[in-house]
């Protein structure tokens, strides 16, 4: 049975960082609703017998200084800072993060010739712009490091075939080749790749989550376990699975798009067709918890090895000192999959435990005293060429209704927790602007999380 439960000017639908953020800068008569029991969205973190994971954000980064200070003043204890430490397993080694800037360091001579031959071929450009992701590496880099890892690499990752990905977004995330020199920029407002000398950050105590669970307080009102199931845009409603009834002048919903179109009462054909459209990656988080603490100083592994399950692993216990402290440490493997790439999900745990073993990070498959997992449906958005017309013309006809979105999935961009924070603030203020009958300062409190 449906139940009113309040009228409030501004309902924001989803708990993770754009939503969040969102809330934030709205104040007023604002009310958050997340589904889950905690705040985080794809930043959760999962405790278990000592050990501590994070679904999707394993480390703070951003080039946006507004970010960087807010997070500092709002997370108790501030963030730990420390350099990066990503390595490349490849050829049955492993060098410093990226490949394409170390591969000289691999053993074999034949597979480092043949990337410096490719790099020779390519160092004058081409005349012509890349139509597609594959293009632009094999332009980029030329057909040594594009074969050796970088297309295995990213068709692994991607889960599909990159001829159907777009290049918009490589400039933010594609380091260039060996001899380009580059920073990571924490000032200029635009995101360059990580390197291998990146300052990161993390919460000095407790899992990445706690840089969001800091926002909590700050909030106007916040409800947990508040799914929302359906939305009226003419009688500007949300109910949840529960059956609360909120009233709202204007929403904002950081759901993926095509959950959103879904929920929506008297969606047009058009608009639900362009949202189930969209392509995305889903991930197996494999959790693996060694019972003691392990001597690495590794924080990230990436492998293009179709042999290995992951593409990525994380050792999550070197995010801090105080996890390096604990006396169980936590690792992640990520494996991304598509309708393209299924996945044996049985055999992650036990082909990347034996990985683990050979590389001397485990000692021995005893060492792993708890396995589990987390299952992200919609964990990267896929740049297809068609995605901008789509995503825009589902935001014309959601703004038309007073309705708007945040967030990863809820504008289907491939950005990181901090560009969702500074979008999310973005987004709040012109809101504020726009709706400013009770948009004004009011006391804050909010529902713990």
């Amino acid at each position: 049975m449906t139940r009113h439960v309040r009228d409030t000017q501004g309902v924001v639908v989803g708990g993770g960082p754009s939503g969040l953020a969102v809330a934030y800068a709205l104040q007023g008569d604002t009310l958050l609703l997340e589904k889950e029991a905690t705040v985080g969205g794809l930043c959760r973190s999962i405790r278990h017998d000592g050990g501590v994971f994070d679904i999707g954000g394993h480390s703070f980064h951003t080039p946006h200084p507004e970010v960087h200070a807010l997070v500092e003043d709002l997370l108790e204890g501030g963030l730990y800072e420390q350099t990066r430490d990503a390595r490349v397993y490849s050829h049955e080694t492993l060098i410093p993060y990226p490949f394409q800037k170390n591969f000289d360091r691999l053993p074999d001579p034949d597979v480092v010739r043949a990337c410096q031959e490719g790099l020779r071929e390519v160092a004058g450009g081409s005349e012509r712009e890349p139509e597609n992701f594959e293009e632009f590496i094999v332009q980029k880099f030329g057909r040594g490091i594009a074969e050796h890892f970088m297309l295995p690499y990213n068709r692994k990752l991607w889960a599909r075939d990159i001829k159907k990905i777009s290049c918009e977004w490589t400039s933010e995330r594609v380091a260039g080749p060996k001899g380009e020199k580059e920073a990571f920029d924490t000032k200029g407002g635009t995101r360059k790749p990580l390197q291998s000398d990146t300052m990161v950050g993390y919460p000095r105590e407790g899992g990445y989550e706690e840089i969001y669970r800091s926002f909590v307080r700050h909030l106007p009102a916040v409800e947990l376990e508040a799914e929302v199931a359906a939305i009226d845009p003419v009688s500007r409603t949300a109910v949840t699975r529960d059956g609360r009834e909120y009233g709202w002048e204007f929403l904002v919903s950081t759901m993926p798009l095509p959950v959103l179109v879904r929920v929506i009462e008297g969606t047009p054909d058009r608009i639900v067709e362009l949202a189930e459209g969209l392509e995305y990656m889903s991930l197996r988080v494999e959790l693996l918890l060694a019972g003691r603490r392990l001597d690495t100083p590794i924080q990230r592994i990436y492998s293009a090895d179709p042999d290995i399950p992951p593409h990525k692993t994380a050792m999550n216990h070197n995010s801090s000192e105080s996890l390096r402290n604990r006396p169980r440490h936590a690792i992640m493997a990520e494996v991304s999959h598509s309708a393209q790439k299924p996945v044996d999900v049985d055999a992650i745990a036990p082909r990347t435990i034996e990985w683990l073993c050979d590389l001397g990070i485990l000692e021995s498959p005893d060492d792993i005293i708890w396995t589990g997992h987390v299952d992200a449906k919609y964990a990267y958005p896929v740049y297809t060429h068609e995605r901008p017309g789509q995503v825009a013309e589902i935001k014309a006809w959601l703004a038309e209704r007073d309705m708007y979105t945040a967030g990863r999935f809820g504008e289907w961009e491939y950005i990181n927790s901090d560009k969702c924070v500074h979008k999310g603030l973005a987004l709040g203020r012109e809101l504020r602007e726009r709706y400013p009958d009770r948009m004004e300062s009011a006391g804050v409190g909010g529902s713990g999380a």
